[in-house]
């Protein structure tokens, strides 16, 4: 007798399924939730909060940042094995089983690539580094659940706009002082943080996630704090950020209402995709003038001579890169310094560019996989995971998600130790995981079918 499949209904996946717990186990929960929180805020504020800088500073600070600094290799790894620990004591079932298997398996060829960096032991500390840093998102998402990750994501991003306002009346520090080396950072506000970059993107993704907190939720203070990171980012003068602050919440406050339909929801993501690739389009349709206007150091950091830079050594290198973290500033035996070509750029960190960052040092293969583990799959996500149950956790993640997609075609963030942005975009990336694999899933029944219900249908 034939049979047939019909839908009944949806079916919560295990993911949906809360734990039960006791009242030891909701404290633990606590606990692991405010370890994230307090990792957050020393990210975010890092070791020299408010430091004057010189260029040779600048300069030195570039080339220690090899994963030497004893400090924070104990912060990090004991924060690691606190989360570790809260979860051996509170033996509860995990929120979240890990298993974004794409970003493994480009994490493990970040550290093949060490074996043939100019310095292989540099290359291992810094992707050490990496694997640090995501094992805490992931293991403390594993705790608490995605729900829980992203209200401590946005409480440390609100802790740093207050303490960037703060700031600004009681030290001078908090504004580019006048004996910068680049004129453009004078007057530029920066809060605790190390430069007017990063205090922008961090505070444009403030106020992106306050502007959909209070959507969501219509608290007048996220409304405020909203206004406030807004403010700051005018202020620190990162036109890349101020840009994509407004075209982001934007672009997620059309995703939103489009929570129900997917057809929608692709054509929106293809736009993006196409905006991604007309971007490359203009450089190369308007490539002489283009050069012109980036090449100059004082606009926009000189980024087209330093993508040339790249550019020259992958001509000569097309297949497996210089190594994880090891084309720029490994002391004197970098393999940028061959190919150089403005004095500026022996004072360069990175290429300006989280795609070319990763293509020049783990080769097409790793930009084959970050474009799959942080583009193609994450689209999916937010293709098929949206649902108007969820959309207070995937718009924001889809928010931050595009902005640092987007960002990253001027700056590095992708893979770049414990920078602000790309811990923010990790635990946007991995809310957005949690999410979509808790989403609830039809449910299908099988049924057997008369057998004149089956000639009638021939």
């Amino acid at each position: 007798m034939a049979t047939s499949w019909r839908r009944i209904g949806q079916t919560p996946t295990i993911a949906t399924a809360a734990p039960t717990t006791d009242g030891a186990g909701d404290r633990m929960v606590w606990v692991a939730q405010i370890f994230y929180y307090v990792f957050l805020m020393m990210v975010f504020i890092g070791q020299r909060p408010f430091a004057t800088r010189t260029q040779d500073e600048l300069v030195a600070l570039a080339q220690d940042n090899d994963g030497s600094d004893l400090f924070k290799q104990a912060l990090f790894i004991g924060f690691a094995l606190l989360l570790t620990g809260v979860q051996i004591i509170r033996k509860q079932p995990l929120r979240y089983r890990f298993s974004f298997w794409p970003l493994a398996v480009m994490l493990a060829w970040c550290f093949v690539t060490c074996a043939w960096g100019a310095d292989p032991f540099v290359s291992f500390k810094r992707a050490m580094q990496q694997l640090i840093v995501i094992y805490i998102t992931f293991c403390a998402l594993s705790l608490i659940g995605p729900q829980r990750l992203f209200d401590a994501l946005r409480a440390a991003l609100i802790t740093s706009l207050l303490i960037c306002w703060i700031s600004l009346p009681l030290t001078a520090a908090a504004v580019h002082p006048p004996t910068e080396s680049d004129k453009a950072l004078i007057g530029a506000w920066r809060g605790f943080f190390f430069h007017k970059n990063i205090a922008g993107a961090v505070m444009a993704l403030t106020f992106i996630v306050c502007g959909n907190a209070w959507i969501d939720r219509r608290k007048w203070y996220y409304a405020l704090f909203a206004i406030m990171a807004f403010v700051f980012v005018v202020g620190t003068k990162s036109k890349t950020s101020m840009a994509l602050s407004v075209g982001m919440l934007a672009i997620s406050n059309i995703y939103r209402a489009l929570s129900g339909n997917t057809q929608k929801r692709a054509i929106l993501l293809l736009m993006l995709g196409f905006g991604m690739v007309g971007f490359l389009a203009l450089y190369i349709a308007y490539q002489p003038t283009v050069e012109r206007l980036f090449a100059d150091p004082t606009a926009f950091t000189g980024r087209v001579s330093i993508w040339r830079v790249v550019f020259d050594y992958l001509a000569d290198h097309p297949y497996l890169g210089a190594g994880f973290g090891g084309f720029w500033q490994v002391g004197a035996q970098s393999p940028a310094h061959d190919y150089l070509n403005q004095q500026f750029q022996m004072l360069t960190a990175h290429s300006h560019n989280g795609y070319l960052e990763i293509w020049v040092t783990t080769g097409p293969l790793g930009l084959l996989m970050l474009l799959l583990s942080f583009l193609a799959l994450p689209a999916y996500w937010f293709l098929t995971g949206s649902t108007r149950e969820n959309q207070h956790l995937m718009v924001p993640a889809f928010a931050i998600w595009v902005f640092v997609m987007y960002q990253n075609l001027l700056e590095t963030s992708f893979f770049d130790k414990d920078r602000q942005v790309w811990v923010i975009f990790l635990a946007a990336v991995a809310t957005a995981h949690a999410t979509f694999k808790a989403r609830p899933r039809p449910a299908w029944n099988r049924r057997h079918l008369a057998r004149n219900e089956e000639a009638a249908h021939g």
